[in-house]
């Protein structure tokens, strides 16, 4: 007896030291295949009962426990294993966290009876078609936090695990716990190294790019490359929250976005910091091409300020083959600007740019070699050869490009020749203004301009004095009298239209017209008195932006 209890003594001092022999060993390596090799030969000696080891690790990607070092086993097979937490003896010891001793075949099978059918035909190839006799199964706990799952199992031998063995592979996943800590921490510095050292070299591959001049389509075909994953490149001065849009962007301003086969965030680390790389060289590239856009519209304000001057017949043909215009066609000046707010923000580049760049699209589909130029914040259009369809189709496709929420004011000048240039313009612009005066439409052409055309040509004196010889004392009378008169006189002296408009009764409207005409000393149905008044109405309109 007491040899057996000197052997007894032996053997734990023995497993002792060994204990501290691995304990030694498992910190010697930092590399992840060292040490699962270091844990399971560890275990081996260690535990004599015992046919095989196994160590799965929780793959947090997939959320599956792993195989990730065995011996005693087919290893191929038990590769194609996922374990899902709570599946098989494995994952319902990962979930509970507590090491588990079976000594019977009954309680192994229970344990493993929820396993799916996929894994259990790879388990049987992978422990060669053998029933397990017993078993123990140990977490590796690290901080409270399961990193995976020792195994050890007896298939042949005789003998049954004890508490000791228990024991004693607790105290190995323990100490392997912290050595597997230690080298994901580790590992997870590498890969960030390694990804920082290739992601820096593929920044340079892209900016090489826009250095020679190869654009945005070899910037995507390499992205393409480097994810595995198809990438299109959509040009869109708006950005709508969604998961397969990644938004191109210089400083607050969207340059466009890069739509991808699925969700920015379903791609590994590595593969975003790609994907940002390539957005930063594109917002380069568009960067540098607005700035030879800037460059092109500076040239063309040049251009059509020398067309609005005399110009010798060798300047004036210099600038037709720049056009591409016939020197006998006609031109007209169409102008378009935002009614209560700008085309485009002021703050943002890229909006005048998309807005030119759109029109420009949609009118080479009507008309050809039309010439647009973007004065402050007005568009001039000047179109060659125009007809009276085209001029329709047009107005209705700058209300689709500049969107109905965004109110626009048009003023279209006439027909003119290409020398006269200049008239065309000014009609244009007498044309907006009256838009701009009246309010009573957003798209005004001079050709159809009455006698308002004319008040432009008058002295502002003039003008004042023929309103106040008129209308004068009924301006320090009442305004609504101007507002009820100014009514009547857009429907044509119709008094139940006029009523209508106005909102109120037929019995109103006709006080109100007495009362203008006793004020005015006037007889509304005086041809030459009513004439008068509707020009000093229509004067005072156009003088007055009220």
């Amino acid at each position: 007896m007491t040899n057996n209890l000197a052997n007894n003594s032996y053997l734990t001092l023995s497993k002792a030291k060994k204990l501290l022999e691995i304990n030694k060993m498992l910190t010697q390596s930092l590399k992840l295949e060292e040490v699962l090799k270091n844990l399971i030969t560890a275990a081996s000696e260690l535990v004599q009962v015992t046919d095989t080891f196994m160590i799965y690790l929780y793959d947090e990607l997939t959320g599956k426990l792993k195989i990730a070092e065995a011996i005693g086993v087919e290893i191929e097979p038990l590769k194609r294993i996922e374990f899902a937490p709570g599946e098989s003896i494995t994952g319902k010891v990962f979930l509970e966290k507590k090491s588990k001793l079976f000594k019977s075949e009954q309680e192994i099978d229970f344990y493993m009876s929820n396993m799916s059918e996929e894994n259990y035909q790879f388990y049987y190839e992978g422990v060669r078609r053998q029933k397990i006799k017993s078993a123990f199964c140990v977490p590796i706990l690290y901080q409270d936090s399961c990193l995976g799952v020792l195994i050890v199992d007896n298939f042949n031998q005789d003998g049954i695990f004890s508490d000791a063995d228990l024991e004693v592979i607790q105290i190995i996943a323990d100490q392997s716990a912290i050595a597997l800590e230690h080298s994901r921490v580790y590992q997870n510095l590498l890969q960030k190294n390694e990804m920082l050292s290739n992601t820096i070299s593929i920044h340079k591959k892209f900016y090489q790019f826009i250095i020679d001049g190869e654009g945005i389509g070899q910037i995507l075909l390499l992205l393409e490359t480097l994810i595995g994953s198809k990438v299109v490149h959509r040009e869109t001065n708006l950005y709508h929250e969604d998961s397969n849009y990644y938004p191109i962007v210089r400083s607050h301003e969207i340059l466009g976005v890069l739509e991808l086969e699925r969700p920015f965030e379903t791609f590994p680390e590595f593969e975003q910091l790609i994907i940002e790389h390539a957005c930063s060289a594109i917002a380069l590239e568009l960067t540098k091409n607005s700035a030879l856009l800037e460059q092109e519209f500076h040239f063309r304000q040049e251009i059509f300020n020398q067309l609005l001057h005399d110009l010798t017949n060798s300047d004036l043909k210099r600038i037709l083959t720049y056009l591409q215009w016939n020197e006998v066609s006609d031109i007209q000046c169409i102008i378009i600007e935002g009614s209560a707010n700008p085309l485009w923000d002021r703050n943002k580049l890229t909006d005048k740019q998309w807005l030119v760049l759109s029109f420009e699209n949609m009118l080479k589909s009507i008309c050809t070699n039309s010439f647009i130029v973007a004065n402050a914040f007005q568009l001039i259009v000047v179109l060659p050869d125009l007809k009276d369809d085209q001029l329709s189709q047009i107005i209705n496709e700058i209300e689709m490009i500049v969107g109905k929420e965004k109110k626009v004011l048009i003023g279209i000048g006439r027909k003119t020749s290409i020398q006269q240039i200049a008239i065309s313009y000014h009609e244009a612009i007498q044309s907006i203004n009256y838009a701009k005066t009246t309010k009573q439409s957003y798209i005004v052409e001079y050709a159809k301009l009455g006698m308002e055309r004319l008040f432009h040509d008058l002295e502002p004196q003039r003008i004042e004095i023929f309103i106040q010889d008129k209308i004068g004392k009924l301006l320090k009378t009442d305004f609504l009298l101007i507002d009820t008169l100014l009514s009547f006189i857009n429907q044509n002296k119709n008094h139940k239209e006029t009523a209508k408009a106005l909102h109120i009764h037929g019995n109103t409207l006709y006080y109100r017209l007495r009362k203008i005409e006793d004020i005015l000393q006037i007889d509304l149905n005086d041809e030459k008195e009513w004439v008068d008044l509707v020009i000093a109405v229509q004067l005072y309109v156009v003088s007055h932006k009220k």
